[in-house]
């Protein structure tokens, strides 16, 4: 599907957590807010304000335009309004829709959207779409920023694991942990994971945060990360937490340390 591809280079090139895009050296274009999380019943509409900063020394114009983000074969992907059942998308109304942006100045926009009855979908990305053609170093590119907006619309919250992939301290590396995490419930979520290491009498070595993943539903995502400490020979238990949605996940795995 070409304007599936083209939706999905569009993301490769600009849809990155800061939601910002460089446009030579000398500054960068800034999308806010990045993630807008909504909670309510299907059939009810919300209205949010986007602010476009141009922190750089050229004008930049963009079009408008939503798209719904959905799942399949546990990663994100991204569709033209209206090309499922249930489009968010379908249902978004700009204004204005189409904005120029001076160097150094903001723009405001704003974006309506219904939570279709009855649909399945849960994440919509509201899209400037850049118009006008820019060098980045001699490449040129048009520049597009996206907001996520997620909704909820249920309690049919559900997080799934596999079991821990531990890798031992070395002379050169931290102990680290890793493993596949789903969303297996209705509804989005962000995660937040914390690593506790316990020594073999059952006594609290330390602690560290884990990155917090917000996962849409059906996807999966490889969730862990290093202890920041080292540990002295011996054998301990990996303890790793998620907290989301108020629910807790909990998974363990034993490791010796030589």
């Amino acid at each position: 599907n070409p304007s599936m591809k083209r939706i999905a280079l569009l993301f490769l090139l600009a849809f990155a957590a800061a939601f910002t895009a460089r446009a030579e050296e000398d500054g960068a274009l800034s999308l806010s807010p990045a993630v807008v999380m909504l909670r309510g019943d299907h059939g009810q509409s919300t209205t949010q304000t986007l602010t476009l900063t141009n922190g750089t020394s050229r004008a930049f114009e963009f079009d408008l335009a939503a798209s719904d983000v959905i799942t399949r074969d546990g990663k994100r992907t991204f569709v033209e309004a209206g090309s499922i059942a249930g489009s968010i998308a379908a249902t978004a109304v700009f204004s204005p829709t189409h904005v120029r942006v001076l160097p150094g100045q903001s723009v405001t926009a704003t974006v309506t959207v219904t939570l279709p009855v009855g649909s399945s979908q849960r994440a919509v990305v509201a899209m400037f779409r850049g118009t006008n053609v820019v060098l980045s170093g001699k490449v040129p590119m048009k520049a597009s920023l996206g907001s996520l907006l997620t909704f909820t619309s249920s309690d049919n919250v559900e997080m799934s694991a596999a079991p821990l992939v531990v890798r031992p301290q070395s002379a050169s590396t931290n102990l680290a942990v890793w493993h596949a995490c789903t969303n297996s419930g209705h509804e989005p979520f962000v995660a937040k994971g914390v690593m506790a290491i316990v020594d073999g009498a059952g006594a609290l070595v330390g602690k560290s945060n884990l990155e917090s993943h917000r996962l849409l539903p059906g996807e999966s995502e490889q969730l862990g990360g290093e202890y920041v400490g080292e540990l002295e020979p011996g054998r301990y238990r990996v303890v790793v937490t998620y907290d989301y949605e108020g629910r807790t996940l909990t998974r363990s795995a034993e490791v010796q340390v030589r």
